[in-house]
């Protein structure tokens, strides 16, 4: 991966970690908002609440996740295990991000398809982390070798 890119990388990851935190501040004028473009119970209002605060916690671990994996890749270190260490730490938030939606789904329907989608990614994350631990062991190997 070029230099160039990596650095585009990181900057989006702290790009989406700072709108993460300004959307934490302001979750509670967003969804008075929505609630009068689309009429909600008051129990749909809290769900929505208590689902994205609870949601920030695993999200904001990902994204510093995402930002050691990257200083790890711009380093050419890739297949050492501690960036397999991130991708697993990545792909366990958003299976939380699923449960706590999947949770939510019960009093607001919308927060299922969320829930799908994140377990489509802890899925897709895992198997990602599967290939590059075959990369670390080749690695290895191939380090050992004379």
């Amino acid at each position: 991966m070029k230099l160039k890119s990596v650095a585009v990388l990181k900057a989006a990851v702290i790009v989406c970690t700072v709108l993460s935190v300004a959307v934490a501040v302001a979750a509670p004028w967003i969804v008075a908002w929505y609630a009068k473009i689309r009429p909600l119970e008051p129990i749909m209002s809290t769900t929505l609440l208590i689902c994205y605060y609870i949601c920030m916690i695993p999200t904001l671990i990902a994204l510093y996740s995402m930002l050691r994996l990257l200083i790890h890749i711009q380093k050419k270190h890739p297949f050492e295990h501690i960036a397999l260490k991130y991708l697993g730490i990545i792909s366990w938030c958003c299976l939380a991000v699923a449960i706590v939606c999947a949770s939510g789904a019960y009093w607001y329907l919308p927060l299922a398809f969320i829930s799908g989608a994140m377990v489509f990614l802890f899925l897709t994350v895992r198997v990602v982390n599967s290939c590059f631990l075959v990369g670390a062991m080749l690695q290895e190997e191939n380090d050992l070798t004379v």
